[in-house]
C-alpha cells in the first residue's frame, strides 16, 4: 500500500534548515567583526554548492521518482559544509556544529550502511581544512577533536537511525492493520449488501416495490426489506442511532428479529419482539436505539403500520393527495415504553407508500417538508424504482453525512385501467 509523503519528508522541507543556517552564517561572517573569511575561494563555493542542494531538494520535492537523489544531496551538503569551515577559520570556525543537520537527515534515512556515511560526512567536514589548503599542519589537539567530533556525531548516527527504524516499522504495522480493518470492513458491507432484498420475485402480482440503502460510510444503520407473507407481503425501514460496523450489527438483528416474525399478524408485535431482542442483545452496553416503520399490506389491498419513532413514511394516493403516516410511539431499544400502537387502512390500486430514513431529509437542506419534495418526485413518475433512482441521483449530487435509504411499494390495479377509489379512514389499535 503507498503512503502519500508527508511533510517530514519532503526533501525541501528537511534540506531549509541547512540551507538556511548556512546562508545566515555567511551573513554574520560577513558584518561582524569577530568573524573571519580565512578563504574567499572556499567561502563562495560554500555558497554555490548550498544552493545546488537546495536546487536538488526542490526537484525531488517536486517529482517523486527524483528521491534516489536525496544521498546525493546529502553529499553535496556536507560537502558546502566543509568548504563553509575551510572558509570560515578553518580548525577554529564556530560553524562546525552545522554538521548535524545533515547526519541526522541521512542516518534516519533506511539501511544501516547510512550511519557509515553519515560519520564519513563528519570526517570530511572536520579534515577539510588540512586536505583544501596546502600546507597545513593537523595538530594533535585537531586529531582529538576530530575524534571526539566523530564519536559524538557517529552516536547520535545511531541513535536517530534506530529511532527512525522502529518508527517505520510503526508505519508499517500500522498501514498493515489499516488494510486488515479495510478489508474486514468491506467485508461486512458486501455481508450487509448481500441481506437487503434485491428482487420482488415471488412477492405477487398485487405490489411493485424497490428500494435502495446508500451508506454515508462503507457500513450503515440504515436497512430496507420485504418479504412475502400469509396474506399478502411485509415492509419495512429502519434507521440505527450512529453509524459503521456496530450500527450495521443492530441493523442486522433487527432486521432477522422482525423477518422471524413474519407469521404474526399485528405489525406492533414485531415491534415488540425486535425491542426484546435488543434489549437482550445490549445489557451492559451503551444504549443505543433504532426508529422503525413496519407494514404489512394483504393482498386485497388491506393495510396495517407500526411506527417506532420513525415518521418519515407516507401514501401518495392515486389521486395525487399525500397523507402523511405520523406516530408519537418510541423508537426501538429506549426502554421507557415497549409498546406501539397498529393503524389500519386501505392501499388502493394505484396508491404508493413511500418511507426513507432522515439522510434524505440532508437532500432537500435538512428540511421536514421532505416528505412534500419526495412526493413531488414520485407524481413525475409513480414507478417504485423511478421514485427510488430519483432519490439516488439526488444523492449522488447533493453532499449529505447521513445513511440515505428509501423504499416504495405501489399497489398494482387488478385491471388494464387503475380504478381510483376513496381511501378507506385509517384507525390505530395499541398492543403492548
Amino acid at each position: 500500500m503507498s503512503r502519500p509523503t508527508s511533510v517530514i519528508d519532503n526533501p525541501l522541507v528537511r534540506q531549509a534548515p541547512i540551507s538556511g543556517l548556512l546562508a545566515l552564517g555567511a551573513l554574520l561572517t560577513v558584518t561582524l567583526p569577530t568573524l573571519e573569511i580565512s578563504d574567499l575561494t572556499m567561502f563562495l563555493a560554500s555558497l554555490v554548492a548550498v544552493g545546488l542542494a537546495t536546487l536538488l531538494a526542490a526537484f525531488a520535492a517536486h517529482f517523486p521518482r527524483a528521491v534516489p537523489l536525496v544521498p546525493i544531496l546529502l553529499a553535496v551538503d556536507f560537502v558546502s559544509l566543509a568548504l563553509f569551515r575551510t572558509g570560515t577559520g578553518a580548525g577554529a570556525s564556530v560553524f562546525t556544529s552545522l554538521v548535524v543537520l545533515p547526519v541526522v537527515w541521512w542516518a534516519s534515512l533506511d539501511g544501516r550502511r547510512t550511519i557509515a556515511y553519515s560519520i564519513l560526512g563528519v570526517t570530511i567536514v572536520i579534515l577539510a581544512p588540512y586536505l583544501l589548503q596546502p600546507g597545513s599542519v593537523i595538530r594533535a589537539s585537531e586529531l582529538v577533536r576530530l575524534g571526539i567530533t566523530v564519536v559524538v556525531f557517529g552516536t547520535v548516527a545511531v541513535i536517530v537511525h534506530e529511532l527512525s527504524r522502529r518508527a517505520r516499522r510503526s508505519v508499517r504495522s500500522a498501514e498493515a492493520r489499516e488494510v486488515r480493518v479495510r478489508a474486514e470492513i468491506e467485508r461486512a458491507a458486501a455481508v450487509q449488501r448481500s441481506l437487503l432484498p434485491t428482487s420482488s420475485d415471488g412477492l405477487g402480482e398485487s405490489v411493485t416495490v424497490a428500494g435502495t440503502c446508500m451508506p454515508a460510510k462503507s457500513v450503515g444503520g440504515d436497512f430496507f426489506d420485504w418479504y412475502r407473507t400469509e396474506n399478502g407481503i411485509a415492509v419495512g425501514l429502519g434507521d440505527v442511532m450512529g453509524k459503521g460496523v456496530g450500527a450495521g450489527l443492530i441493523a442486522a438483528a433487527v432486521r432477522a428479529t422482525i423477518r422471524s416474525a413474519r407469521t404474526v399478524d399485528d405489525a406492533s408485535e414485531a415491534l415488540r419482539r425486535a425491542s426484546d431482542g435488543l434489549a437482550a442483545e445490549g445489557a451492559g452496553t451503551d444504549v443505543t436505539f433504532t426508529t422503525l416503520f413496519h407494514a404489512r399490506i394483504d393482498d386485497d389491498g388491506g393495510l396495517q403500520w407500526a411506527d417506532a419513532g420513525h415518521g418519515l413514511s407516507f401514501i401518495l394516493r392515486a389521486a395525487g393527495g399525500v397523507e402523511r403516516l405520523r406516530s408519537v410511539d418510541l423508537p426501538l431499544g429506549m426502554g421507557l415504553r415497549d409498546e406501539w400502537a397498529t393503524t389500519t387502512g386501505t392501499l388502493e390500486p394505484g396508491d404508493l407508500l413511500i418511507s426513507f430514513s432522515d439522510g434524505v431529509l440532508d437532500l432537500f437542506g435538512g428540511r421536514d417538508d421532505a416528505v412534500d419534495s419526495v412526493a413531488e418526485l414520485a407524481r413525475a413518475d409513480r414507478t417504485p424504482a423511478a421514485i427510488v433512482a430519483a432519490l439516488a441521483e439526488r444523492a449522488a449530487e447533493v453532499p449529505h453525512d447521513d445513511d440515505v435509504t428509501v423504499i416504495a411499494i405501489r399497489r398494482e390495479a387488478a385491471s388494464a385501467e387503475p380504478t381510483e377509489v376513496a381511501a378507506a379512514p385509517l384507525s390505530r389499535s395499541r398492543a403492548a
